[in-house]
């Protein structure tokens, strides 16, 4: 009996375990450790460890279709038909459209001064991954850019009303401030919703 209840433990610890996964482009499934996943937007690439494993393992964003990682979706997309695809996060899909986006940091220094900008990009496409609507804009003050982040959550409730899990999280994000700074965190919540 105390066999068959380790042997118990050890599957359902180990199914636990095995939530995250890497697939590449030649549809190999890799299971990963999602706590030590970590995923570099401004290198195009992932660091993951193998389950089991405890050395660093890189796929490069080329090379990847898609990545469950915890509760969050990472996929390639060719937006447009473009010829070299991008990868995104998935935030919600419904049966005829995906929201996806990223937020990427980059930080430049000079000399002892140093400094760091975001690009948000939010992207509404349908099932051929033509772009529906989208906002693209950057941090910092300037009213065009404060314009622009206060269409985030307009954009996402014209295309989702009937996703409740969707509009939930949105509304956790969706609050007045004088920059509309705070609908930016929406971005860092990379959690996949399914509305289907």
């Amino acid at each position: 009996m105390k066999k068959l209840l380790i042997l118990l433990l050890f599957t359902f610890s180990s199914s636990f375990a095995q939530n995250s996964y890497i697939v590449d482009k030649k549809g190999t499934k890799t299971f990963i450790r999602g706590e030590l996943t970590d995923v570099l937007l401004v290198d195009k690439r992932i660091s993951y460890v193998n389950v089991g494993k405890s050395w660093e393992k890189y796929i490069k964003f080329k090379d990847l279709d898609y990545a469950v990682i915890g509760p969050s979706l990472l996929k390639s997309f060719h937006l447009n038909q473009q010829k070299r695809a991008e990868v995104y996060f998935v935030f919600g899909e419904k049966t005829d459209k995906k929201l996806i986006g990223v937020a990427t940091t980059t930080t430049t220094t000079q000399g002892t001064m140093s400094s760091s900008t975001t690009l948000y990009e939010l992207y509404v496409i349908d099932n051929n991954e033509t772009v529906i609507e989208q906002i693209i804009t950057r941090s910092g003050k300037s009213e065009e850019k404060i314009e622009q982040r206060g269409k985030i959550a307009a954009m996402i409730r014209k295309h989702f009303p009937d996703c409740p899990d969707l509009i939930t999280k949105l509304e956790k994000y969706d609050v007045a401030d004088e920059r509309n700074e705070t609908i930016l965190s929406f971005f860092s919540d990379t959690e996949y919703i399914n509305c289907k």
